[in-house]
């Protein structure tokens, strides 16, 4: 059996689906499909690959019609049983070339990022695209609830098709649940440097309370995406430059930086499927502060490990903030302990492993 694993970047396959990769290599032929980047060689040592023009925000039509052309090509050629796709635009285009070329293909949706906020002509365009192209999946995959019953209302899926998985997934291996050695309490938020992101609600409650006289410190890592939508980068350098800011940068191995940590912030507004950076963040054991929004909410159970505060707001970021500060040891390390144990039950990346394998027995035995 041939499977083809196609996303929007080399990146996106290694750091979030290696495990699912490799499982399936040890069973079938893998192929990972994405477009050309700078990132495009990082699994050519263990895999086979096929790199596709195609812009992760294009919308010149003429561009984006050689970018189903590519992908179409790239099917062709490979040939596989079934796609398995990933991010919101690949899986539109994988559904139309599957269709076309009558191959099984099953999506996963991770959201339906800046897709879900357009208006107009634009919305009404995605709308029509979107429920053309899902009604064609064989099978589709959702990260949270919240889009697994828009998708279904809607009528884009029909619920027989459809599947609750937990996110990604994470090697929980990866993630030891440790005492952190002493110091001041310290807040970390890893993201893309976008305003979605809830980065300048991080910022200016960090600063509120450091400006109370609160004796703890806030770190932000990540790196910003270049567009329109990024956090301007002086605001970013001058808030590294006061006590108590610590600006990490891109960071390779958050393993490591999770374990100097006590708590993780994602203020997100963004439309998100589940964020990997909470899910690593509760298998590392950390109490999480984020939003009460779609993905974001799953990944709180019930303040035990954490607390779900209002998008878009400073004071109730602030104020989930002084809650977690003036907690004693003991409840605090209870709240990391129920991070870790929620992890280990709903977030162990065997589990989306097992479903994608029995999904692909299926398709093998029709």
């Amino acid at each position: 059996m041939k499977c083809v694993f196609l996303a929007n970047s080399a990146w996106y396959l290694k750091n979030f689906r290696l495990g699912t990769l490799r499982s399936f290599s040890h069973r079938s032929d893998v192929v990972c499909v994405f477009p050309v980047g700078n990132d495009d060689r990082l699994l050519d040592d263990e895999f086979s690959v096929s790199r596709i023009t195609m812009q992760a925000a294009g919308k010149n039509p003429i561009r984006e019609l050689q970018a189903l052309y590519s992908l179409w090509r790239a099917f062709r050629l490979h040939n596989p049983d079934v796609v398995y796709s990933f991010n919101p635009k690949t899986n539109l285009y994988a559904l139309f070339v599957c269709w076309m070329l009558r191959i099984p293909c099953v999506p996963n949706v991770s959201g339906v990022g800046v897709a879900s906020q357009l208006r107009g002509p634009l919305g009404v365009i995605y709308d029509l695209l979107a429920g053309f192209s899902y009604r064609r999946a064989t099978h589709v995959y959702f990260q949270n609830r919240d889009d697994y019953n828009t998708f279904i209302k809607r009528g884009w899926v029909l619920p027989e098709k459809a599947e609750l998985i937990p996110g990604s997934g994470v090697d929980l291996s990866r993630f030891q649940s440790t005492p952190r050695q002493c110091g001041p309490l310290r807040f970390l938020m890893a993201a893309r440097l976008i305003k979605q992101k809830g980065v300048i609600e991080y910022l200016e409650a960090a600063q509120a309370l450091l400006d109370e006289g609160f004796q703890v410190e806030f770190w932000l890592a990540g790196v910003s995406d270049n567009s329109s939508r990024a956090v301007d980068s002086q605001l970013i350098e001058a808030f590294a430059k006061q006590p108590g800011i610590e600006f990490c940068g891109h960071v390779e191995d958050m393993p490591a930086i999770l374990s100097q940590v006590d708590c993780v912030v994602l203020p997100s507004y963004y439309p998100e499927g589940i964020p990997r950076s909470l899910i690593e963040a509760a298998a590392a054991g950390k109490v999480i502060i984020t939003t009460d929004t779609p993905g974001c909410r799953d990944i709180v159970d019930r303040e035990r490990n954490g607390f779900l505060i209002p998008p878009e707001s400073v004071k109730g970021l602030s104020d989930a903030m002084k809650h977690i500060i003036s907690l004693s040891p003991e409840s605090l390390s209870e709240m990391k302990a129920a991070s870790r144990a929620f992890a280990e039950s709903r977030f162990d990346e065997n589990i989306v492993i097992k479903s994608y394998v029995e999904s692909a027995e299926r398709i093998a035995s029709e």
